[in-house]
């Protein structure tokens, strides 16, 4: 790892870092903490770690750690692949970088934690930051020093068959030659019979397979991505290849960073792995309605709200699962910037789930026929009809009494006027 980091580092026009038994003793420290703890996280503050640890002699220390873990051991090219993002390149980019250190350690479960630490002081030369063994280091000089020769690999050019063989030099190794040719190790090893656990040997000649060689596949360059085109549901696939990094593929199909991770359901801090499958686009998908995270929770029996850690998840990634500030998580569970979370530890969430949403149930009509109102329209006052009676009534008779009663009375007087003028 410290001579793939120092490899590229010296292809950007800078000195080798030195490495330092503090750091190199920090970080097999740290992975097997991480191991341990089958930790998908950083244990942070690894500058104030190395300050403690006795790196600096007093002095404001500044530093960077990568950490990479696979399952059965990553070879150097995929542990690169994984550091070839902007953050886990300033080892081999920022100048101001000093010393290196890096460590390894195995879980039980056969994953291996990979972690490399480059760090400096403020305001020192390089190999004044960490005391000698037995004693205090003396300004200019550097304790314990390691070999950093690296010869630059310079690209041989193709014989009278068209084939490429590269001449090895001193200080070159599988991984500084790989990186130079744009190819694996792997395909180094294969083509030429090879395994990097055997040291190659200055003027040993190594057959370089390239886009002309029948039956090789050239590998993605670093930084170029091949874009997938989508299936037939409109959804994207996208296969990770050496040296890809989130950040470049996102840039390649025009997708956050975030949505990739939402899409996959990965945290930033999770390393990819060569031929792993990326979800770019759903496709043509209709989102269904789905519970919030708060919304899922069960209360536990004492009546409060759990969230069970999972492999992988830090605390700032659950606060914003439920939307909480990342102190307000940390004081209900007593823990602070320094802790560490583990698998399956429970951490209560003083929180009040909303009301699940429910759909309004459909109002079914009922099979019986409503008549519509009828239009508004101006109906005329009902006229009163006399009450229509029999002629055989009671009633009836008495009226007919009294009208013949007033016949005879008026048929009396008019005869009466009558013999008057007469």
């Amino acid at each position: 790892m410290i001579l793939a980091m120092n490899t590229l580092r010296v292809s950007y026009g800078l000195p080798a870092l030195v490495e330092d038994p503090i750091v190199d003793s920090l970080a097999q420290s740290t992975a097997a903490i991480m191991a341990a703890n089958n930790m998908s996280w950083h244990i942070g503050d690894v500058r104030g770690r190395l300050a403690a640890a006795g790196y600096g002699n007093g002095g404001t220390v500044w530093a960077t750690e990568n950490f990479a873990v696979g399952h059965g051991g990553m070879g150097i090219d995929e542990i690169m692949a994984v550091w070839s993002d902007a953050d886990h390149m300033r080892p081999a980019v920022e100048a101001a970088y000093c010393n290196i250190g890096a460590g390894a350690a195995q879980t039980s479960d056969g994953r291996t934690y990979y972690v490399l630490q480059a760090a400096y002081v403020s305001g020192r030369a390089c190999g004044s930051s960490s005391p000698a063994s037995g004693g205090t280091s003396q300004p200019g000089s550097i304790p314990n020093p390691v070999s950093q020769l690296i010869i630059p690999v310079k690209i041989a050019t193709p014989d009278a068959d068209g084939k490429v063989y590269h001449v090895v030099q001193a200080g070159q190794s599988f991984w500084s030659i790989a990186i130079a040719y744009q190819i694996t190790i792997h395909d180094l090893e294969v083509w030429n019979n090879l395994s990097h656990a055997t040291p190659l040997q200055s003027g040993q000649r190594l057959f370089i397979p390239g886009k002309n060689t029948k039956g090789y596949a050239t590998p993605t360059p670093f930084g170029m991505i091949t874009l997938q085109t989508p299936d037939a549901d409109g959804r994207i696939i996208h296969e990770v290849q050496p040296y890809q990094a989130l950040i470049a593929i996102g840039d390649a199909y025009h997708v956050s960073v975030d949505r990739i991770l939402a899409l996959n359901g990965l945290q930033a801090e999770w390393p990819l792995q060569i031929g792993q499958k990326l979800v770019i686009s759903p496709g043509n998908v209709t989102p269904s309605a789905t519970l919030s995270a708060i919304q899922k929770l069960t209360p536990d029996a004492d009546r409060n709200y759990y969230h069970t850690v999972q492999s992988g998840e830090t605390l700032l990634w659950i606060a914003g699962l439920y939307d909480v500030s990342l102190a307000d998580l940390m004081a209900w569970n007593g823990l602070n910037n320094t802790s560490v979370i583990r698998p399956e530890q429970k951490l209560l969430l003083l929180v009040a789930p909303p009301a699940t949403p429910t759909a309004s149930p459909t109002q079914t009509p009922s099979p019986t026929m409503i008549t519509p109102s009828p239009s508004p329209s101006i109906t005329p006052s009902p006229t009163v009809t006399p009450p229509v009676t029999a002629a055989g009534s009671p009633m009836g008779i008495g009226l007919s009494l009294i009208l013949v009663v007033i016949a005879i009375g008026v048929g009396g007087w008019l005869w009466w006027r009558f013999s008057q003028r007469s």
